[in-house]
C-alpha cells in the first residue's frame, strides 16, 4: 500500500511539474513570434523581437552586466532610423539563446514574423532557402589557431606534416566545420575531428590541448588575445571571403526596411557611426584586421 501511495504521489508531482515547464518547452519547440512590420508601421509603434547568440564583440554582457556589442549597437541605430524616417517608435525586446550556434539558428528558423537573430551567421545560398538575411553588417575573418607553443605553419599544403598527430576541434553546424572538412580532404586525409557544440568550447579545448588546432571567427580570436590566453594565429590559413548578416524567419516582412536602413546615406557601413561601433568593440587591431579582410 505504501508503495502504491508513493507511486501515486510521485506521478502527481511529475504531472504538476510537467504542466509548469510545458510553456517553456513549447516556446523552445515553436520559436518566437514577433510583430509584423506592416502592423507596426500602421500603428506607428510596436516591439521588435530580437534573439541573439552570445558572441564576443557581437552580443555580450559588459562588466556591469549590460547587453552590448556590434549587433546590439547596430540595432539601436536601426531603431533610431525607423523613428526618424518612418515615424515609428520601436521597443527592442531581447532574448538570448546561449552560445550553441545550431540551436540559435534553428530557433530563428522556426520562429514567425518580426523576429531578428543577431550573431555570427554567414550568408550562404543554402541558408537563404531556410531563412532571410539582412544585408551584410560585417565581413568575417576566420583564423586557423593553435596553442601558442605550436610552431608557425608556413605552408598550408604541408599541414599534415607540420601538424602531424594533431586533432581538429570542430564546431558543429558552422562554416568553420566546412573549412576543416575541405582542409582534411585537400591536405590532411588522416585528420581526426572532435566535435563541439559552440565556438567558446572549441576555443577552450584548443587552448587546453597543445596537440590540436581549429578555425575560429575573428571575434573569438580577439577576445582570447584580449584576455591574454595562450593562442596563436597561423596567418597562412586565414579565410576572409564571407559576410555575416542578421537572420529572420522566411515569413518575415522586415527585410525591406532593413535593406533601406543599410542603404541610406551612402551605405550604413560607410558612416562614422558604424566605424565608431567597430572601434568600440574590436579595438584598433581588430578594425585593421577587418579592413584587410575586405581588400
Amino acid at each position: 500500500m505504501k508503495t502504491t501511495a508513493w507511486v501515486r504521489n510521485t506521478s502527481l508531482l511529475f504531472f504538476v511539474f510537467s504542466l509548469a515547464i510545458l510553456p517553456t518547452l513549447l516556446a523552445t519547440a515553436q520559436g518566437l513570434t514577433g510583430s509584423k512590420w506592416a502592423d507596426v508601421q500602421k500603428a506607428k509603434s510596436g516591439s521588435l523581437t530580437l534573439t541573439y547568440i552570445e558572441t564576443p564583440g557581437f552580443a555580450y554582457k559588459d562588466a556591469a552586466g549590460n547587453l552590448t556589442g556590434i549587433c546590439i549597437d547596430i540595432m539601436n541605430d536601426f531603431v533610431k532610423y525607423v523613428d526618424k524616417n518612418k515615424g515609428v517608435k520601436l521597443t527592442p525586446k531581447y532574448s538570448g539563446k546561449g552560445n550553441n550556434f545550431k540551436s540559435f539558428y534553428e530557433f530563428v528558423k522556426i520562429s514567425s514574423g518580426g523576429v531578428i537573430g543577431l550573431g555570427n551567421v554567414t550568408i550562404t545560398e543554402a541558408r537563404k532557402k531556410e531563412i532571410k538575411f539582412s544585408p551584410a553588417f560585417i565581413n568575417n575573418f576566420a583564423m586557423l589557431v593553435t596553442h601558442n607553443s605550436v610552431a608557425n605553419l608556413t605552408d598550408i599544403k604541408a599541414i599534415a606534416t607540420s601538424f602531424k598527430g594533431m586533432k581538429a576541434y570542430v564546431t558543429k553546424g558552422t562554416l568553420n566545420e566546412k573549412r576543416l572538412v575541405d582542409l582534411k580532404n585537400q591536405y590532411y586525409p588522416g585528420l581526426e575531428f572532435v566535435y563541439t557544440t559552440s565556438s567558446p568550447e572549441t576555443l577552450e579545448k584548443t587552448i587546453a590541448d597543445k596537440s590540436s588546432f581549429s578555425y575560429l571567427d575573428i571575434m573569438f580570436y580577439l577576445d582570447a588575445v584580449k584576455n591574454k590566453l595562450p593562442i596563436k594565429r597561423h596567418a597562412i590559413g586565414d579565410k576572409s571571403s564571407e559576410e555575416f548578416g542578421f537572420i529572420m524567419p522566411l515569413d518575415s516582412d522586415w527585410l525591406p526596411v532593413l535593406q533601406e536602413f543599410f542603404a541610406a546615406n551612402g551605405g550604413y557601413r560607410n558612416t562614422s557611426d558604424y566605424k565608431k561601433i567597430l572601434a568600440k568593440h574590436l579595438g584598433t587591431t581588430g578594425a585593421k584586421l577587418l579592413e584587410s579582410a575586405t581588400q
